[in-house]
């Protein structure tokens, strides 16, 4: 089981070493909208960090006391189809590729990232609704979600 992906243990810092080559990748800089350059570092991509946000949100404690496994189980799986599906989950891997492919220099548009939040959303959706098959200790999800 995987654990750690909450207060930084172990299981986090081992698969963060697993793709060590993310964390080498040079700094983006770019200008922004305001003409300001902005660098990003060997940070976890928001729509990633968007996604375990709501994995906590939903099954994460509510006492001190409160298990988490299934909170890190979930976690653990966004992180790894993140990964499959994206080839990083490092901001400044991902950030250059998708501002270059998504301009439009025909309308003078800059890139964005829409498409990784697209899929980070999407993939986050499918693990949460797939809770008690990913990990069994997970509770059913009823709507409105508390």
């Amino acid at each position: 089981m995987a654990s750690g992906f909450h207060g930084g243990g172990g299981r986090h810092k081992e698969v963060v070493s697993e793709k060590l080559e993310d964390l080498k990748h040079p700094s983006y800089a770019a200008p922004d909208r305001t003409g300001a350059k902005m660098t990003t570092t060997a940070s976890l991509c928001g729509a990633l960090a968007a996604g375990i946000m709501l994995i906590g949100y939903l099954f994460g404690r509510r006492t001190p006391e409160d298990d988490i496994t299934c909170a890190s189980e979930l976690a653990f799986e966004l992180h790894k189809r993140f990964q499959e599906t994206l080839g990083s989950r490092i901001c400044s891997v991902l950030r250059p590729f998708h501002f270059k492919i998504s301009a439009d220099p025909s309308r003078n548009q800059p890139g964005n990232c829409g498409e990784v939040y697209y899929t980070g959303a999407k993939l986050a959706v499918e693990v949460i609704l797939s809770g008690r098959e990913i990990c069994p200790l997970c509770p059913k999800i009823t709507f409105p979600v508390p």
